[in-house]
């Protein structure tokens, strides 16, 4: 009787009990399923929505001019919902549901970045009309980006010190505003072991003769000595110099072929850096802090909020003073505390704007869930901070039993804007290129630098002669052939040395190797575009 008992309680109780949990825990797995496969879906339309910008620049010669670029990012927007499309369309989900469930998308930059999102159009309708600009009726909210920000902070220090410091992936910088009394407009890199007979850590930078790079001019390819200053690629060719816009060449009468041929952009990067670390040192910058920044209004922002969590009060230029490089912190070094707070400033100003970019599109969002600014990592700061990406945020589908709430951080390291340590590949008298910590370059004696986009594929309009006809089809080059990429450390990416990039150039014990690299990472970044901030005019 009492196991007829139990049989029935365990029938009547146990078991629908043990059905819905058994329910409940299938119900839990789909769901989890199905967020990482959304997460997937979110990160592979976040990649080809970068790889977008990158191919568009890389093939473009005006993407330094501000319109162009706007012009590319728009492109990668465009595949970017393009191909959420595609990975959402068995859910049922169009391009114009999904755009809105994007709160906001961010493309970080070199100094600063665009947040795409909703906002109102504040234009008049007449003006609208005569400007033709497609961006809907007055007082409409738009979808488009918004204006560029840069990674910008104000300082005050005492009456006298009054500037706006801007800041860049690296350690460029710009200063403008009063320092003790007097006004500045300085900027450049700052390094701190650079002396005086233009030698960075014991090595001495000379100028480089005839470095070459194949170009189509015409419908042909040229192999030319060529020179990059400010975003902009100087030809020798004939006695002449000539930049190259379209496969067409236009004559620079002010250049002449020892200004491309003499390179010395290394030598005037190290130069400057020299300069405009004397000129810190000698004023009252070397003493600033993050406590002197201030925010629009002049009031200190050290204070603890979510828009400055853990402002530490750091030595802003006191690394400067460095010069032991085996020893001491450098100030371009990653674990600096200038990197530190600017990490700081650039976390502030992205918070800032992308919560408000979030609000104001809750404004215009015809659901009941709110959407919210997610809480990046640190390691997320780490990748934006690094190099060129792109932030997506995909927020508010119904994923049975929760909702869906994610965001992917995609980066891009082969790209025009941003010359990291990393993009240095080294080249051999074989033809051959290496990654700069190729374990097989200790003993290379022969090297020279460049800046790794030289190594991507390019297209051109390139003549071809096909049974006795003549004529230009779009086809492929490439800026260094013949070389080659290293089996191992390229393609694989084995042999490589497993710790920091400065450690192996000083435990390599090779000063050939070290001469390339450090004047091949000077080159490139002198030759970088470099635009005036408006904001601190």
């Amino acid at each position: 009787m009492k196991l007829q008992n139990l049989a029935i309680i365990f029938i009547i109780i146990i078991l629908p009990i043990s059905l819905v949990l058994a329910e409940y825990t299938q119900s839990r797995v789909q769901t989890l399923n199905l967020q990482l496969s959304y997460d997937t879906r979110l990160y592979n339309a976040t990649y080809d929505a970068i790889k977008a910008f990158q191919l568009n620049t890389l093939n473009s010669d005006t993407s330094n001019q501000s319109n162009s670029k706007i012009r590319d990012l728009q492109a990668a927007v465009n595949s970017f919902f393009y191909s959420m499309q595609t990975n959402f369309s068995m859910n049922g989900y169009d391009k114009d549901t999904l755009q809105t469930h994007v709160p906001a998308l961010v493309f970080t930059l070199y100094d600063g970045y665009y947040i795409y999102s909703p906002y109102k159009n504040t234009l008049d309708q007449e003006t609208i009309n005569k400007l033709k600009t497609g961006k809907g009726e007055a007082n409409e909210y738009v979808y488009d980006l918004k204006p560029y920000v840069y990674y910008s902070c104000r300082y005050k220090k005492g009456s006298s010190t009054d500037v706006v410091i801007t800041y860049s992936l690296d350690s460029y910088i710009t200063i403008k505003g009063y320092v003790d009394g007097n006004y500045w407009n300085e900027k450049g890199y700052l390094l701190s072991s650079v002396s005086g007979n233009i030698n960075y850590r014991g090595i001495n930078i000379n100028t480089e003769n005839n470095i070459y790079e194949n170009v189509v001019i015409d419908g042909e390819i040229n192999k030319l000595p060529c020179r990059k200053v400010n975003g902009v690629k100087y030809y020798a060719k004939d006695g002449k110099v000539y930049t190259v816009t379209n496969g067409k060449k236009e004559l620079q009468s002010n250049k002449t072929p020892n200004f491309v041929k003499q390179n010395d952009n290394a030598v005037q990067y190290y130069k400057e850096a020299l300069e405009l670390k004397n000129k810190i040192i000698n004023s009252s910058l070397i003493s600033l802090k993050a406590s002197n920044a201030v925010d629009e209004n002049g009031n200190p922002i050290t204070s603890y909020d979510y828009t400055n969590e853990g402002f530490f009060d750091y030595d802003i230029f006191k690394e400067l003073n460095n010069t032991n490089y085996s020893r001491d912190t450098q100030i371009e070094d990653a674990n600096s505390n200038f990197n530190a707070h600017k990490l700081q400033v650039i976390k502030r100003s992205v918070i800032r704007n992308l919560s408000s970019a979030i609000t104001e599109f809750n404004k215009i969002s015809n659901y009941t869930t709110t959407f919210e600014m997610p809480k990046l990592q640190d390691t997320d700061w780490e990748k934006i901070t690094a190099n060129v990406g792109m932030i997506s945020f995909l927020q508010g589908l119904n994923i049975g039993g929760k909702t869906y709430n994610g965001y992917t951080i995609v980066t891009n390291n082969k790209n025009k804007e941003f010359v990291s340590e990393e993009s240095i590949y080294i080249e051999n008298n074989t033809n051959t290129y290496h990654r700069a910590t190729d374990l097989d370059l200790r003993g290379t004696s022969n090297a020279t630098g460049y800046f790794n986009i030289d190594y991507e594929r390019r297209t051109g309009e390139i003549l071809q002669t096909v049974g006795g006809a003549t004529a230009q089809v779009t086809g492929y080059y490439n800026p260094r052939e013949p070389a080659t990429g290293c089996y191992q450390s390229i393609v694989r990416q084995e042999n490589i040395y497993q710790g920091k990039l400065k450690n192996w150039l000083a435990e390599s014990g090779n000063e050939n190797l070290k001469k390339a690299y450090y004047t091949a990472l000077a080159r490139e970044r002198y030759g970088l575009y470099r635009m005036e901030n408006p904001n601190d005019q």
